[in-house]
């Protein structure tokens, strides 16, 4: 039997070798600032002043937070990152959104800079965005151009809290679905701020300057699949008329100035799991104001000034025989007359 050719194979061994490593991928770059794996690329945290050159073109999401970059330290590059999905760039000194944006970009975090509005077509190198947050900025009414949206189609949630905004924005996604505008300076809404908006499920209008009187009473009614609606730390004196009945399931009306709840204000609201009254300024409430709310699972009314008389015997009865089963009640204690002040109201009485 012939001998293998031992001395020939290890002869020619580091040629195969090289030869093989012709063929193998070669490793995406990483900037020596970052760090790099399976598709993130984390340069956060770093006082950066601009994006970072030689990033992997194979990159999907870059943390770039928690730096100094500014408009000017955004290089055309970024927007050649075709792969990127998400892109952090939050906590910098950005005074306006990205001039260069990957045209995959599904997710866009912008908060805390220092944005000032939203000019028409900012948007446009990104028409796969789905989620935009502008969050903490300082961004205003006059500055969001009108159509500053028209470029997002497919936008699903936008979140505008803690800006200098006066008024609802215009021209908004019909396809959004979460919009967050608290804690605000937005004092008007007009009856069309919220039309054309189907899909729309979360609105949050907490901490502006809300009352009664500039607010529309079809306000809210066109969102016919609004499911959670919080407008808390307002100054409203009663809750908002024709609020929509379908879909609804969260209601959050504390820490506002309601001293009255009007009979039949929340008839029909039979989907209605939560709700929150509060911190008001309410005394009693009306006969049978909670009929027909049989999903009802709990029932926020803390801080308000009880008066357990008998036009609240009603709801000591309610409390008792008519309520869900499994209803949490929060906080329902009289505060008058003196003699019962402390107790819970369905105690109260005899």
């Amino acid at each position: 039997m012939a001998k293998p050719l031992l001395s020939s194979a290890v002869a020619t061994t580091p040629h195969l070798a090289l030869a093989a490593a012709a063929f193998l991928p070669l490793a995406s770059p990483c900037p020596s600032v970052c760090r790099c794996s399976g598709g993130r690329v984390y340069c956060n945290d770093r006082g950066l002043t601009a994006v970072p050159e030689g990033l992997p073109p194979g990159a999907t999401t870059l943390f770039l937070q928690n730096n100094r970059i500014g408009d000017a330290g955004i290089p055309a590059g970024l927007g050649r990152l075709n792969a990127l999905r998400v892109l952090y760039l939050y906590a910098n000194s950005l005074e306006q959104l990205p001039a260069f944006l990957p045209p995959a970009l599904r997710e866009l975090h912008l908060q805390d800079n220092n944005l000032r509005g939203l000019r028409r077509g900012a948007l446009a190198r990104a028409p796969l965005l789905e989620r935009l947050h502008l969050d903490d900025n300082s961004v205003s009414a006059a500055g969001i151009e009108e159509d500053a949206f028209a470029d997002s189609g497919r936008l699903r949630l936008l979140f505008l809290s803690r800006n200098h905004l006066s008024s609802v924005p215009p021209g908004l996604p019909p396809g959004l679905e979460e919009l967050r505008l608290d804690d605000n300076r937005i004092h008007t809404i007009p009856f069309r701020a919220f039309q054309g908006l189907p899909a729309l499920r979360r609105l949050v209008l907490d901490g502006n300057l809300l009352a009664n009187q500039r607010m529309a009473d079809d306000t809210f009614s066109p969102l016919g699949n609004l499911s959670e609606l919080s407008l808390g730390r307002n100054s409203l004196a009663a809750p908002p008329a024709n609020l929509p009945r379908a879909r609804l399931r969260r209601l959050s009306l504390a820490a506002n100035a309601i001293s009255h709840v009007p009979a039949g204000s929340l008839a029909r609201l039979q989907a209605l799991e939560r709700l929150d009254l509060s911190d008001n300024n309410l005394t009693s409430l009306p006969r049978g104001l909670f009929d027909g709310l049989g999903k009802l699972s709990h029932l926020g009314l803390r801080n308000n000034p009880w008066f357990c008389g008998c036009n609240m015997a009603w709801l000591r009865d309610w409390l008792r025989r008519g309520a869900p089963p499994g209803l949490e009640v929060r906080g329902l204690l009289c505060q008058a007359p003196a003699r019962l002040r402390g107790l819970p109201v369905g105690d109260s009485y005899g």
